[in-house]
């Protein structure tokens, strides 16, 4: 009888109760957002505030952790443990400082940077924004960091506290609304973000230690380690951050469109990310280490066993998904959010908009699979061209449609531009498979295709 972890990569259940669970808290976040706010333009000014800090950290940081860090720091660990802890602590405190620099720039000029993230807003509304902006510059430093330990405890195939990271974060965010909120408004949530931000890090710093590593303060950014995560980053600074580049797009519009519609706009799209998160995420994150494994040995055959049984759990369970959220999507929505503050028209609409986004759930999905295909293979490239092709679809046809779709011009753009690139990362990697050497090559060298 074929085992069942033949089929699924290990880590996997792990990895997807966690993320349940990390899923189920956001949508009571979400519940606490709408019960106490309501889709209010306070609401609107924190959902508009949180892109830009995040935007920023996943530009730099975010881009290429996973994406490079983690081939890179299994090809050392299993020839010298202490050499890639070292490498581990170099990106640990070239993260940071960047990040502080960046928490900098977004406190003196966070007056400008509102604009920027809802030129629709009046006055008054910009002005909660840059205050907003000012306190959330903090957690891009706490993600630096977390993030890189996310990233070695992906290749060491630990996941536990990788996966119970998210929770803590979104109790964080949950305690700020109830605890602080009724004291400073929308401010609370700020506050509580930013607590959320450091207990992510904290467990993920707790399994670090606990797996051994020790970090020390580390400037040698010259190594050859450390340059080539630098050069495999460096594309996915431009591809990694597309998806928050275009809710930010997609913030604009709504911006100009009735008060509430940006609070919407990220309700429904919270509740379309679950199942994308615990299908199609959780089996792609798995499987990224397995893949990127096959590859450093020269096994193709094992890399795409592994990419096929995981394409097909992840193309099943999500059309599945699709399916079920698309019928229960107004009872859903009603029970989650309605009540309190969010009235009977937000409802419609937010359901409305969850049934159009419904469709992006299958291709997005995959195209977390296949984008780590190429990442396991050292290309970062071909996933990153796509993603800003189809940034441009789904901002430039969400902007055109607007006037005749109002805010469901957003999902109807987002999930054509999520089909167009699912279909070319399909079309171009048994291209990238045939360039790849089938024997390693002398004195350890990387085949220059791989660069």
């Amino acid at each position: 009888m074929l085992k069942i972890s033949k089929l699924i990569p290990a880590g996997s259940i792990t990895l997807g109760l966690t993320t349940l669970a990390s899923y189920a808290l956001g949508l009571l976040r979400d519940r606490t957002f709408a019960q106490t706010f309501g889709a209010s333009r306070a609401l609107d000014a924190y959902n508009a505030a949180f892109l830009i800090p995040d935007l920023l950290f996943n530009i730099l940081i975010a881009s290429g952790i996973a994406a490079a860090f983690v081939p890179i720091f299994l090809e050392i660990f299993h020839s010298n443990r202490q050499k890639a802890y070292e490498y581990t602590s170099s990106v640990i405190s070239g993260a940071t400082g960047l990040m502080l620099f960046s928490a900098v720039v977004i406190f003196l000029f966070a007056d400008s940077i509102a604009f920027l993230a809802a030129p629709g807003f009046i006055k008054e509304d910009l002005a909660l924004v840059a205050k907003i902006l000012r306190i959330l510059a903090i957690s891009p430093i706490l993600f630096g960091i977390s993030n890189t330990f996310g990233a070695m405890l992906v290749a060491k195939k630990r996941f536990l506290f990788y996966g119970l990271s998210p929770i803590m974060y979104n109790l964080g965010i949950i305690g700020g609304v109830i605890f602080l909120s009724p004291n400073f408004g929308v401010i609370g949530i700020a506050i509580g973000t930013v607590v959320g931000a450091f207990l992510h890090m904290l467990m993920r710093c707790i399994d670090a230690v606990l797996s051994g590593f020790r970090f020390k303060l580390n400037f040698q950014f010259k190594t050859p380690e450390f340059k080539k995560t630098i050069q495999l980053m460096i594309p996915k600074m431009f591809g990694h951050p597309v998806e928050l580049a275009m809710f930010w797009g997609f913030t604009v519009i709504a911006s100009g469109l009735s008060v509430g519609s940006v609070a919407i706009m990220s309700f429904a799209r919270n509740f379309q990310s679950v199942p994308v998160s615990l299908i199609g995420i959780t089996f792609s994150t798995t499987a990224f280490p397995v893949m990127a494994k096959a590859i450093s040995d020269h096994s193709q055959e094992e890399f795409k066993k592994t990419l096929k049984n995981s394409f097909w759990l992840i193309l099943g369970g999500s059309v599945l998904a699709a399916l079920v959220t698309f019928l229960i999507r107004e009872p859903l929505i009603r029970i989650v959010l309605g009540g309190g503050n969010f009235t009977e028209e937000a409802i419609q609409r937010t359901a409305t908009m969850l049934g159009v986004f419904t469709l992006a759930m299958p291709t997005e999905s995959l195209r977390h699979l296949l984008a780590r295909a190429f990442y396991a293979t050292k290309n970062t490239t071909v996933p990153v061209v796509l993603s800003i092709i189809g940034l441009c679809i789904a901002v430039g046809g969400g902007y055109l449609l607007a006037p005749s779709l109002d805010i469901l011009a957003i999902p109807v753009a987002f999930s054509t531009a999520s089909l167009i690139e699912l279909i070319f990362l399909m079309l171009l990697l048994p291209y990238r498979l045939k360039r790849l050497p089938s024997a390693p090559q002398v004195d350890g060298e990387l085949d220059p295709h791989q660069a």
